[in-house]
């Protein structure tokens, strides 16, 4: 019964593996040619709360964007530190730039500060991040030609890699390259539902015909990016795409301790009690098996070793073309401990997010 029970989870887990494999052949895009002929105007909107020690470095990569019309709107959302002073100071000089002040800050609070920063843009076409990001001097560009180049509405979920060199760092890391690896297969399977906010673009209309995040008071607090996808997936109003050039990635910094990682994590896993119940199945196996499989040695001895080491081999041969492909084939020295924190992730941290979300941004 135990070996029947851990080799049915190897067998599903082998069956997830191609899957992934074969998505993400299906879903990757690199983008358009490197020197684009056609990028319509584009605003950039971001939603800020206390990041006067981050927002500098983000406003001077927004400075070196090489599209040559782009808007930048900075929605302050009620910060008690000095991000409403640097975002006007540095706006005061720039026509393409202004300021939004939010006044009334209510939960959801990110997805209310987005959508009034979406409402005062200039643009239709859009691009989120946040504001400890380090968007290239492309970005805007790579984005923009994107749109161009597609006949019907897009929504491009880019790819925002986290830096860090610490052990959190680099776990970091390996977790941003899984959750590529997922966003990119599940859309080139055609089935879209998972985006980051650190990194994404559409057209206002899209925005508009989902009815924007939902965001009044009884709306989850994440959101803004995969129940967005999801909801955009639903209505069929737009091609969801992974747009995975090297030009247009956005990377941010790691959290800088492990009880703000948690925090993160939990808030972003809250979204999922919200998931249609397909996905919620699929996001409950997958990592299920992974649970399960490094738990057979403790139960089959060397034969668990051996499902166990299965198991790692083929997660590593679908992970290697990705981390080839982003830049991240050096986590994949220490693959083995890294799956065994992902493991480990979601026997602890996944079940908080979803039975006691963060009340707080």
């Amino acid at each position: 019964m135990m070996l029947l029970l851990f080799g049915g989870a190897l067998a599903v887990l082998l069956l997830y593996t191609a899957l992934l494999g074969w998505g993400w052949r299906r879903g990757r895009r690199p983008g358009p040619p490197a020197a684009p002929d056609e990028r319509p105007p584009i605003s950039v909107v971001v939603a800020a709360r206390n990041e006067s020690a981050a927002l500098p470095t983000l406003l001077d990569a927004l400075d070196r964007q090489t599209h040559p019309d782009a808007e930048v709107v900075i929605v302050d959302d009620a910060s008690t530190d000095d991000t409403a002073p640097i975002a006007e100071a540095w706006a005061r000089d720039r026509p393409a730039a202004r300021v939004v002040r939010v006044t009334d800050p209510a939960p959801p609070r990110k997805k209310r500060a987005l959508t009034q920063g979406i409402a005062a843009a200039r643009h239709d076409l859009l691009a989120i991040t946040d504001a400890d990001c380090r968007p290239p001097p492309e970005w805007l560009s790579v984005l923009a030609a994107t749109h161009a180049d597609s006949d019907e509405p897009l929504v491009l979920a880019g790819y925002s890699p986290l830096r860090g060199t610490s052990l959190l760092g680099a776990f970091a890391r390996y977790e941003a390259l899984v959750e590529a690896l997922y966003t990119a297969a599940a859309i080139g399977l055609g089935r879209p539902y998972m985006a980051v906010s650190r990194n994404l673009s559409y057209p206002r209309s899209v925005f508009d015909a989902v009815g924007g995040f939902g965001a009044d008071a009884d709306a989850p607090m994440s959101g803004d990016d995969d129940l967005f996808v999801q909801a955009v997936y639903r209505r069929g109003c737009a091609t969801v795409q992974a747009l995975y050039d090297p030009h247009a990635a956005v990377p941010a910094a790691a959290p800088a301790s492990w009880a703000e990682w948690s925090r993160q994590r939990r808030r972003h896993v809250s979204a999922g009690r919200y998931y249609p119940w397909s996905v919620g199945l699929h996001l409950t196996l997958l990592p299920a098996c992974l649970v399960l499989l490094w738990l057979a040695p403790l139960a089959l001895g060397t034969t668990g070793v051996g499902l166990l080491a299965t198991g790692l081999l083929a997660r590593h041969a679908a992970l290697g073309p990705a981390a080839a492909a982003l830049d991240d084939a050096d986590l994949l020295a220490a693959f083995p401990l890294w799956e065994l924190g992902y493991a480990l992730y979601h026997v602890t941290i996944v079940p908080l997010g979803l039975w006691s979300p963060p009340d707080r941004w």
